[in-house]
């Protein structure tokens, strides 16, 4: 049998080599691992340099022996416990620990984890799972195996809700939107429900109040406050009144047509007609119209508040100074003057199931549900033309021009139709807004210069020789000068952001099919759509104007 080389400590906890006189055989790594097996020490921590420094050692035996000394004992191996480090980000949303399974030593406890997250002060968002999951799987880790699993998570603060006022009623351009479903679920694109009115007393819109938000917190229990909501109020419509007994309910005063408003609803006293033709005559009404039949060829109708039609415009022009709803559609034709002879402008919103060889002018959004075929459109907002469930919606041919974003099902013609679409038309204004404000700015930065320098010159006089008066004027000054380029800087850079955010956002979306012989712009930035593609989308993107799929 070869000779032992190996021993455990008297405490248990390592392995020794001893390399005693009269040892015949001479030790091997192989032979000394053999043994550590033995000595049921093999999962044990094995010191490498410490094995490779006793197997020298024995060469020098004889040397040893020679003079009289004793042999060194040396630590090869020792008993080593499960251990574990806890880390948190540096945001302290997130903690995790790292466990390295025991050399033979004690397995990691329930009580070491939470141990080890009290000295880490990990407090909060501890996952009981995570726990009972790390316990087991460092179970089946080998020796020094390491494992590392998140313990512990923080919440972001949910911030509050501002108001939101939710309508109790549709309006016109809602029904244009949202076709009837018939009794078998199908929808009829031709049957857009009856015309929409309402009777004094109804029920409007109701408000939502704001909500405080729900604190969050790290996992060292640091609490994140929430910013509570912004609580706005009801701005009554002309023809609406508040409840007397509920101030979250919005009524109507006297019948009429709904019209939704941002934070409230009006009700236009309206003009109601069966149509417009030449029987009628041209119409110019101050307040609302209705027109439950069509506006033929030819004619003019003009309203300060909304126009609504439930059938055709044809061949006509239509002036509102508020939004014009037209539930059928828009139908022009291309004059030998290259003019398009329906012309449709409004303040507010147009809204059509389609549009073509038609000019629309709108101080709001422009939105169709089907088509819009050669036509020129300009909106202040954006222009949509797709329904709502995003399967139908063309946009080929002519010009469009969005302040914001345009939005489509199909952008183009398989024809390679020449199609124009601008977006962010708007740019140019608000960059205005941004250089103004910077502008004023600049113009505090010189005026508190300027009363630096009237400072200065007032200190290089003698004491007695300053105007009292005119120090205190001069240092008044001073101090509004410097609250209000606080107060401007702000503002600016608000103002910076708010473009930066916006110009990242705006795009012209096509969920379906971007076609060839697209004219595109974007700010200054052109694009000139040479090949089919998918659905697309194109925007800036580091400060590159490019189509990317959707």
């Amino acid at each position: 049998m070869a000779d032992l080389f190996l021993r455990i400590s008297d405490d248990g906890q390592s392995v020794l080599f001893a390399a005693l006189p009269g040892h015949e055989s001479v030790p091997t790594r192989a032979l000394l691992l053999e043994q550590l097996h033995i000595l049921g020490a093999d999962s044990f921590y094995l010191f490498e340099k410490a094995i490779d420094s006793a197997l020298a050692i024995t060469v020098q035996d004889a040397e040893l022996e020679a003079v009289g000394s004793d042999l060194p004992s040396i630590v090869i191996a020792e008993r080593r416990n499960a251990s574990l480090v806890v880390k948190a980000e540096p945001d302290f949303m997130r903690a995790s620990i790292t466990v390295t399974a025991p050399f033979g030593g004690a397995p990691l406890t329930g009580s070491d984890i939470l141990e080890a997250l009290k000295q880490n002060r990990i407090v909060k968002g501890i996952r009981k799972t995570q726990l009972q999951q790390l316990l087991e799987q460092t179970q089946q880790l080998s020796p020094g195996e390491k494992l590392t699993l998140p313990i512990a998570f923080g919440r972001l603060p949910e911030h509050g809700r501002d108001s939101r006022f939710e309508a109790l009623v549709e309006d016109a351009s809602h029904r244009i939107l949202k076709p009837q479903a018939s009794d078998d679920g199908k929808v009829d694109m031709r049957d857009l429900g009856e015309l929409i009115t309402v009777k004094a007393g109804q029920p409007l819109m109701k408000r939502i109040p704001a909500t405080d938000g729900v604190p969050g917190f790290t996992v060292q229990g640091k609490v994140l406050p929430a910013k509570p909501g912004k609580d706005n109020e009801f701005q009554p419509g002309e023809g609406t009144v508040i409840c007397d007994h509920d101030p979250n309910l919005l009524l109507a005063e006297q019948s009429g047509i709904p019209v939704r408003k941002p934070r409230g609803m009006q009700v236009d006293e309206a003009l109601t007609l069966t149509g417009v033709n030449v029987a009628t005559g041209h119409i110019n009404f101050d307040g609302s119209i209705l027109i439950s039949g069509d506006v033929t060829p030819g004619m003019r109708v003009s309203a300060t508040g909304n126009i609504t039609v439930a059938g055709f415009v044809e061949l006509a022009e239509l002036k509102a100074g508020g939004d014009i709803s037209i539930i059928k559609g828009i139908i022009g034709r291309k004059q030998h003057d290259a003019k398009l002879a329906c012309t449709i402008e409004a303040k507010g919103n147009v809204t059509s199931k389609f549009a073509q060889f038609a000019e629309i002018t709108c101080g709001q959004n422009a939105q169709f549900t089907l088509h819009v075929l050669h036509s020129v459109i300009r909106a202040e907002g954006e222009v949509i033309v797709m329904d709502q469930s995003k399967r139908h919606g063309s946009l080929s041919g002519g010009i469009t021009e969005a302040g914001y974003s345009i939005r489509t099902v199909n952008l183009g013609a398989l024809a390679g139709i020449p199609t124009v679409v601008n977006a962010f038309t708007k740019f140019e204004t608000l960059q205005k807004q941004v250089q103004d404000k910077h502008r004023d700015y600049q113009l505090e930065i010189q005026n508190v210069e300027k009363i630096r320098q009237a400072q200065l010159k007032l200190l290089k006089l003698p004491e007695h020789k300053r105007p009292a008066e005119l120090s205190e004027r001069i240092q008044h000054a001073a101090e509004q000068h410097k609250t209000q380029i606080t107060y401007l800087e702000a503002d600016y850079q608000q103002l910076r952001d708010e473009y930066e955010e916006l110009r990242s956002r705006v795009m012209i979306t096509a969920v379906n099919r971007l076609y060839s012989g697209v004219q595109s712009r974007l700010e200054k930035e052109t694009l000139l759509i040479d090949q089919d593609h998918g659905p697309s989308k194109l925007h800036i993107s580091e400060q590159i104007f490019q189509c990317t799929p959707l």
